[in-house]
Order: C-alpha cells, then structure tokens, then sequence
C-alpha cells in the first residue's frame, strides 16, 4: 500500500495537529506518516549510492531510527504545546488544510519533511566526520573555482567532470558566470557538445580501480583541485569507462587516502623508538590514568551519588570511556560513542542510546578528550 492510500482523510488530519486538536492515536498516526516519507526519501538515497547508514548493513531498523531522528525537530512543541513548524507552514497563508485535497496537502508535506530530513542528514554526516564534510565542501570550492572543472546532477547525485580546455567549445559557463542562464555546474548536462563530449553509455570505472591509479600518483602536498584532475585525468585517458565521476566517490577515495598515509607515517615513526621516545609515552599514560581518575570521581559525585544514574551503570560508562580515551591516546580511530557503549550494554538499542544514555555519555566524552588535550599542551 503506497503512502498516498495510508493517508486517510489527510487533511482533517493536518488541521487538527496544526490545531492542537488532536487525540493521542491521531498523534501517532500522524508521526508515523511523516517518518514513513522521512524513510522513503532515505531509502531512496541509498538506491542512487548514498552511504546513509553508519553501520552499513541491512538493519532496517537503524534507517528507521535515523528517519525518526531527521524529522524530530518537526515536532518542537512552545510553551502552549502547539507544534510550531506544522502551525507555521500550513497556516501561515490563512489557509485551512481542510479545503485542499488529499494530494495537495501530501506534496505541501512532503515537500517540508524532505527538506528538514536533508537539513539533518548534512548535520548528522558533520557530526559523523567532520573532515570527510571538509573534503566535500573543498572539492565544491574547487569546482567554483576552476575554469575546467563542472558538475552536475543527475538522479539526485553530484558528478564532477573535467574539460581540459574545452569549457567554451561545449557551451559551458565560466566560474563568474554560474546563473546567468548559460549551461554551467548545477545546471545539468544539457547542450549536444557536452552529451557528446561525456561518455555516458560506457560504465562507471570501479573505485577499487581508480582508487589504485589515485594512489600511484597521489603526492601528500597536492591541493585538493590536483587530487581531482588526477582521478579525472584516469578515467579521462581510459576509454572503457566514463569520463566523469561521482563527487562523492572523489571525496571518499581523498579521505580513505588521507588516513591510510596518516597511518604509514604514524607506523614509520614509532618503529625506531628513542629513549626520549619511550620517557614521552610513559608521560603520555601518566597523564591519561590521571584523565581516567578524574572522570571516575565526576561520574561518581555528580551522577551516582545524585542517583541520576545507577552505580552499575555509571561502571559502563567510565569502562567504555576509558576504551575511547586508550583508542585516542593511542592514535587509533574510535568508534560512535554508541557503538563503545553498546559493547558494555549488548541490548542497548540507538533509540534508546539517544532517549536515555546519549546526554550524559557525550559529555563525558567531551569531558575526557577536552582534559586529555589540556594534558598534552602541557606536555609539549
């Protein structure tokens, strides 16, 4: 059954929430329609080759949970329990949903619960990795910059191609002159030039493979625009495959890159260690055990003692903090805070790690990288 037949009634719906005139069980209703069309628009994405979920598996639950979380902030309630954003955008024009059809008023709420899930989705994946949304956000000043660089969208993904010289031949806008109605970045891939020029019938080249080229001819002081005129170079010499690529396939290939060199050179450094090496790493750990005792007693004073938490439970989190602050000051890569603290609590579920544990857990994350930091500057 698609959305649109379980959207009964609709708009006598809309009206009543946007009234405060509902009944809990229309309330519910209600949350679950706008999570379902949350859900789609995710599902979606992952289709056209998003990466949307942080374990990247087929748990539909996690996907559900993440739709539930993009559309929360929908459902803000004032200090009269009215659900302001609803209020504003059906009402704001004096119109009663009532008067609309069950079409009308589906697309008007579409339209706003898609927007507010990709509003989310762009915080969720800063949060997540704040230097791949770096990475991203380089290679968009690039293309604006660059004479020779464009993109474009296609099936709700960003490609990125490159014209060598060829930019005015096929039609396209120079950089000052994105939105001025000519063919340029953001604008598609129209213009008979262009289509030709782009080979869109040959398959896409797979990442394991350019990421092997990229990686041959990678230089760590190359400014993001080279690292993509080299990947673009690849495919542009290549004729089995085309000659353009994903943005998001550039951005991931630079940020697996970047840590994979980070790692040898980490590696390369600690195999030969000094005396003044081994002296540096025994203050290192003298300082985390005093990080840990610390966060052990403001577990203890502020949380347990104040019966916000069990002691039991405030055992988990110093143990799975403690995990962190080891995988930090050894230089390893950490997982999410919920995937540390699920170890100690198998059954414990995201919704449930963002309803009850989330709050107090990341500030005490936040707590133990802050004092960590403070101990190291003083270090050095």
């Amino acid at each position: 059954m698609n959305t649109v037949a379980k959207a009964s009634k609709l708009p006598h719906l809309v009206s009543r929430i946007c009234l405060g005139q509902y009944r809990e069980m229309e309330l519910t209703e209600f949350v679950n329609l706008v999570q379902k069309i949350s859900l789609s628009y995710l599902k979606y994405q992952e289709v056209i080759g998003k990466h949307i979920r942080w374990e990247r598996n087929k748990n539909m639950g996690e996907l559900e949970d993440l739709a539930l979380d993009c559309v929360a902030g929908l459902f803000m309630r004032n200090d009269q329990g009215e659900f302001v954003q609803f209020k504003k955008y059906f009402l704001q024009s004096g119109t009663d949903p009532q008067t609309l059809d069950e079409v009308e008023i589906l697309v008007l709420l579409r339209r706003l619960v898609i927007k507010k899930t990709k509003q989310e989705l762009s915080r969720i994946f800063k949060e997540r990795d704040p230097e791949g949304a770096k990475i991203v956000r380089n290679i968009k000043v690039a293309i604006k910059s660059s004479v020779d660089f464009h993109s474009f969208k296609e099936m709700g993904r960003e490609y990125i191609f490159w014209t060598n010289g060829s930019t005015q031949k096929l039609g396209l806008a120079q950089p000052d002159q994105v939105g001025s109605g000519q063919n340029g970045r953001g604008k598609g891939v129209t213009g008979e030039a262009l289509l030709e020029f782009l080979r869109k019938t040959q398959p896409s080249i797979p990442e394991k493979s350019l990421k092997g080229e990229y990686l041959s001819a990678y230089c760590p002081k190359d400014p993001v625009s080279a690292g993509i005129r080299k990947m673009l170079g690849v495919v542009k010499i290549d004729q089995r495959y085309q000659n353009f690529l994903p943005l998001d396939m550039v951005a991931r290939i630079m940020r697996h890159t970047n840590l994979e060199m980070a790692r040898d050179r980490l590696t390369s450094q600690i195999t030969d260690v000094s005396p003044l090496d081994d002296l540096k790493l025994k203050e290192i750990e003298k300082r985390k055990q005093a990080v840990l005792r610390r966060i052990k007693k403001k577990i203890e004073n502020q949380y347990v003692s104040t019966e916000k938490i069990s002691s039991e439970k405030g055992e988990i989190y110093f143990k799975a903090l403690a995990e962190i602050l080891d995988d930090i000051s050894q230089g390893k890569k950490y997982d999410s805070y919920f995937k540390h603290l699920k170890r100690y609590m198998p059954e414990l579920t995201q919704r449930a790690y963002r309803t009850q544990e989330r709050t107090i857990f990341e500030y005490l994350g936040k707590l133990i990288k802050k004092w960590f930091r403070e101990a190291l500057i003083e270090l050095l």
